[in-house]
């Protein structure tokens, strides 16, 4: 989907400045050595433009950088993101999402970006390519790495902060970090709530959409021996409390009721990080567990529903680094366990009723299916004409393995998707599915006068279907369709070819993207095996698909230009827009078969624009940003027949300055932040057609927080 998931250009444009980031190293020619060598668009969004930002989670900082997200205004929902029309989906489920969500390299479990919070990150990187390959091979459009800081420096330091906004919104938290010889430690802890319903952009209050409370801790703990050796544990916990959400009709067409959530994740690590003494061979391993939970009260219901997805994981890679070639080695490996509960029925049911130890539980959670990723892969860089000419590529091996552990919940005999096709039982499917695979990349880079790089790449995707894919109960799992344990895996052919223009004041990225996706995995409600009547929901192989666009990325430093060094003002743009965007069912599908339908849940165009500026001297900073989410065709029950619907088509404004208040020496210091919301009042929303269906994200709203540095 239009991503702007390639803002090498803005990512770079964050970077690009020394005054701003003094961090970052930037050789003559306007590029640090990794991005000399990178053929693809990978961006890291930098710690400077993280702390400029409105945005209080990872969705909402995803959206105002001009990534699609189809997210929901309070922690209710699961916020789907989208890189270059490559969804993070279905509930939350990772092992289903074809967008990976990495927490400092390592899958994190979670695929719904608003659980992850932005205090305590260094960085959000987006990696594809032989980047990728370092961690799976199922996310073609991109996989994104948030890295957290580490203990340091020399002495204990940290930031506490309180806040409050508009609908009685509160938020305190404290970040701790410092070094005691060889011991390195952070910490961070913040709780927040939202204790009134909001208004929309007209002024008028949308209910249900309080959040009792939101609570986030982190901790990673490290010690280094021999100089060169590290060993250490890290943690993540997000927990919400009954985040609410209003009854609407959504872009399906379908009523939500009113409800509220509960939200929890929680991660640990392991981990050992090691070197040579010259540091041309360096070497990783992680062990960790992992958490992530939800359930979902309804008021129309008395049985809650919820899942809870528990995940083991390792990871080990070895790395040479040298003036002519880089080679990187590793191994991966994670299960998925899911356990589900829907609603009352099948085999809870009774003659003469409900049986009483279910009365007022519901279907309990219980096991539903596993899924196991091995994955090995070999990818290295050769670096010619003192790095001017760059070759990269690489292999990726992996075995997917999934099990049915609810086997005889699934009612083949009530959903006519298989009756049609003479099944009406269970027994007459498989129970467990093995998948394998190795695929290639390769690409190039080259730079053929300083500041100016050329680059191609082309990566082979390939993603078996998950366990819940394959095996869902449509009635016990909320899935919205049950599983189809004759899914074939997903390949896709992934091209792009860009450039990147780097000087010390502006910078300018191009890219143009290609991917055609064989047997994608997707959900329809319409089937029509014989041109009748649509009948219910199905996973299934959409036979081809293609996603092809392009991207622009530009920055410029208007004061720097100007020979103006004592100030920062800087304009930028990062925009996606789909050249095409379409697939095709042969059989067994929704619509007119073997036609050609535009992709749903995928806009044309998006867009992030506006300007960033700081004056170091008086300690002022900020940004005005605008964010343009263009049109898109409503969800899967609009591709038939009719005409499509379509929604979006709106712009929406930030502003978030800063200021330093007071400070006392080096280390101590009052800071003010002050964000203001939709400015101006658009009346918006990502989850279907405004105002007639789904209901209307906040109208303008602030929040004012008070930092001590320390």
């Amino acid at each position: 989907m239009a991503s702007l998931l390639l803002l090498p250009a803005v990512s770079l444009a964050e970077t690009d400045s020394p005054r701003v980031l003094p961090e970052v190293v930037v050789n003559p020619a306007g590029f640090t050595e990794q991005e000399r060598v990178t053929a693809t668009s990978a961006f890291t969004i930098a710690e400077e433009t993280i702390k400029r930002s409105s945005a209080q989670n990872l969705s909402e900082l995803l959206i105002e950088q001009g990534l699609p997200v189809e997210a929901t205004p309070t922690d209710h929902g699961e916020n789907t993101t989208l890189i270059r029309g490559f969804h993070t989906e279905h509930l939350m489920t990772e092992a289903n999402g074809k967008v990976l969500i990495l927490i400092d390299g390592r899958r994190s479990g979670v695929a719904n970006t608003r659980q992850i919070s932005l205090y305590n990150v260094e960085r959000v990187e987006v990696l594809r390519g032989p980047e990728m390959f370092k961690y799976s091979m199922g996310s073609s459009g991109g996989i994104i790495n948030v890295v957290t800081k580490r203990g340091g420096p020399e002495y204990f330091s940290g930031s506490a902060r309180i806040g409050f906004g508009s609908h009685d919104a509160y938020r305190a938290g404290v970040d701790l970090h410092g070094r005691a010889g060889q011991f390195d430690y952070t910490f961070g802890y913040e709780h927040g709530t939202v204790r009134r319903d909001y208004k929309d952009g007209r002024g008028n209050k949308v209910h249900n959409t309080r959040t009792d409370a939101t609570e986030r801790l982190n901790f990673n703990l490290g010690y280094t021996f021999n100089e060169r050796h590290r060993i250490g544990i890290d943690g993540y916990h997000y927990n919400v409390d009954k985040a609410h959400r209003p009854s609407y009709v959504d872009e399906e067409g379908e009523i939500r009721n009113n409800s509220y959530t509960d939200r929890k994740t929680q991660l640990i690590h392991l981990n050992y990080e090691g070197a040579n003494a010259d540091g041309s061979l360096s070497w990783k391993a992680s062990l960790g567990q992992g958490k992530d939970l939800y359930e979902t009260y309804e008021a129309a219901s008395r049985y809650p529903k919820g899942q809870e997805v528990d995940t083991d994981r390792a990871q080990g890679s070895l790395t040479y680094a040298s003036t002519l070639f880089d080679l990187t080695g590793g191994l991966d490996y994670i299960k998925y366990e899911v356990e589900n509960s829907s609603t009352a029925r099948g085999n809870f049911l009774r003659p003469g009723g409900l049986d009483p130890q279910w009365a007022g539980v519901g279907y309990p959670m219980h096991p539903t299916s596993t899924t196991t990723l091995w994955g090995a892969y070999l990818i290295g860089t050769l670096k010619l004409r003192d790095g001017t000419l760059n070759l990269s590529g690489g292999l990726r091996y992996e075995r997917a393995s999934a099990k049915d552990l609810s086997v005889g919940d699934e009612h083949y005999d009530r959903v006519p998707y298989f009756t049609s096709r003479g099944i009406t039982s269970r027994d007459q499917l498989p129970t467990r599915r093995n998948f394998e695979h190795v695929s290639p990349t390769v690409g190039v880079s080259w730079l053929p006068v300083d500041g100016l790089k050329l680059r191609a790449n082309y990566t082979q995707g390939w993603r078996a279907p998950s366990g819940r894919q394959l095996f869902a109960s449509s009635f016990y799992e909320d899935y919205g369709a049950p599983g189809d344990p004759r899914l074939k895996p997903e390949f896709t052919d992934a091209y792009e070819i860009g450039f990147d223009l780097a000087r010390t004041d502006w910078r300018l990225s191009g890219t143009y993207f290609y991917y055609e996706i064989k047997d994608n995995v997707y959900i329809y409600p319409g089937v029509r095996p014989d041109g009748g009547t649509p009948q219910g929901r199905v996973v299934m192989n959409v036979d081809r698909r293609i996603q092809e666009g392009v991207e622009i990325q530009v920055s410029a430093d208007v004061a720097g230009l100007l020979g103006y060094r004592s100030v920062e003002l800087r304009p930028y743009l990062n925009l996606t827009h789909m050249l095409r965007k379409k697939e095709v069912i042969d059989e067994g599908g929704p619509g007119l078969l073997g036609k050609w339908w535009p992709i749903a849940r995928m806009p044309d165009t998006t867009a992030s624009y506006g300007i960033r500026f700081s004056h170091p001297a008086s300690k002022f900073s900020g940004n005005l940003n605008f964010n343009f989410y263009g049109k898109q065709y409503g969800g899967r029950a609009n591709v038939g027949d009719g005409p499509l619907v379509g929604f979006g088509n709106f712009t929406v404004a930030n502003l978030s300055l800063r200021k330093r208040l007071w400070e006392a020496g080096e280390r101590s210091s009052v800071d003010l932040k002050v964000d203001i919301n939709n400015l101006f009042d658009e009346t918006y929303s990502y989850l279907g057609r405004i105002p007639q269906d789904a209901y209307a994200y906040p109208g303008r709203n602030f929040h004012a927080t008070l930092i001590y540095n320390f």
